[in-house]
């Protein structure tokens, strides 16, 4: 009897504790939002992710207890580039050396296997055309790999040796590449994969120089953002590649940079940079003026050392119970952070209903 009283006690702890996380949890903390009141909001915070149990769902405290984790727990161990194509999002682990997927329709959690191919070294970025054929940026192996939707290799951009690639971009019918190695973004033919030219263009005022570009983004009209970690800007150009302005400067004032990584536009042009630094994203318009930030280390959703961004409209429908009755979600904002208990942050950008 002493001991199946003791077995009893331990379960209702358990139970216990598991309801008492949850409502900590779920119901304490409240909806979170960006900018903070009295301003009007624009971000909601909505879920975060760091393994295969937070993407797929694990079984209860209790049942764990009983009978052991049936199923292995997958993480996301330090992730940097994220992007979405269809219903998956896909994002870069430095440390595992893979592509993680979290595929929204068939809500499976999954490592890329990719075929044909030698394992992935140091992926950084990733990006993806019409076609749904995949590019990364691999440091580690010095080369853009490219595979098609069912993970065959297809071909690589390496230049003899010449790249160390750490952004990639399509964007038109060029590929835009950040090469640590020469300080420039590298252009490429989409279809013959030949070489273009180089951000900054040649002759190019100094104000156009790039010193370590290591994230880029293109806005509706093909201009092309490129964050330089180096230089502690963002730096735009159009299609074509002439320098059109500097965003932002080495600073800790607000709209300045101490270590830009991540870039993402919207559909309406506001620009979303990363801060590694400041462990936060800066949110400007078109014309480079700071609207708000978000993801700071006193918020409840922080960010920790984030690397990663990308801006998505097609899973929005997961997420949209997610959100407080009062606010409407008109797209997702995507986070990655290499540290920390979330991941992948998803949050809502939209407006008071």
């Amino acid at each position: 009897m002493p001991r199946l009283r003791l077995v009893y006690l331990i379960l209702l702890f358990c139970i216990s504790g598991c309801v008492t996380a949850s409502k900590i949890t779920r119901e304490n903390i409240g909806p979170i939002f960006y900018p903070s009141a009295p301003d009007a909001p624009r971000i909601q915070f909505l879920a975060a992710f760091s393994s295969s149990a937070d993407f797929e769902g694990s079984p209860s405290t209790f049942r764990k207890f009983i009978i052991g984790d049936e199923k292995e727990r997958k993480p996301i161990v330090k992730p940097y580039g994220v992007a979405v194509d269809g219903h998956k999002i896909y994002l870069c682990d430095t440390v595992n050396n893979t592509i993680v997927i979290l595929d929204f329709s068939a809500r499976k959690f999954s490592y890329f296997n990719p075929k044909g191919r030698l394992r992935l070294l140091e992926p950084i970025n990733l990006a993806f055309d019409d076609s749904g054929n995949m590019y990364i940026a691999d440091a580690g192996l010095g080369e853009v790999v490219i595979f098609d939707k069912d993970g065959n290799f297809l071909g690589s951009i390496d230049r003899q040796g010449e790249l160390k690639p750490t952004g990639v971009l399509i964007s038109g019918q060029n590929i835009y590449i950040c090469d640590l190695k020469t300080h420039s973004v590298k252009a490429f033919d989409l279809k013959s994969r030949q070489y273009l030219f180089s951000l900054p263009r040649e002759n190019a005022s100094e104000e156009a120089n790039l010193f370590s570009p290591t994230n880029i983004a293109a806005d509706a009209e093909g201009n092309i953002y490129v964050s330089d970690t180096g230089a502690f800007r963002v730096q735009k150009y159009s299609p074509s590649g002439e320098f059109l302005r500097s965003i932002g400067a080495q600073g800790d004032s607000l709209g300045r940079f101490a270590r830009p990584k991540g870039i993402a536009i919207d559909k309406n042009g506001r620009i979303y940079c990363v801060d590694a630094a400041f462990e936060n994203v800066q949110v400007f318009n078109k014309q480079a003026k700071l609207l708000f930030f978000f993801g700071e280390p006193a918020s409840p959703a922080a960010l920790v050392l984030p690397a990663g961004i990308a801006i998505d409209y097609s899973l929005k429908e997961y997420f949209t119970p997610l959100a407080d009755p009062g606010f409407e979600i008109e797209y997702l904002v995507l986070v990655t952070s290499q540290y920390g208990d979330r991941k992948l942050s998803v949050f809502g950008f939209g407006h008071k209903k």
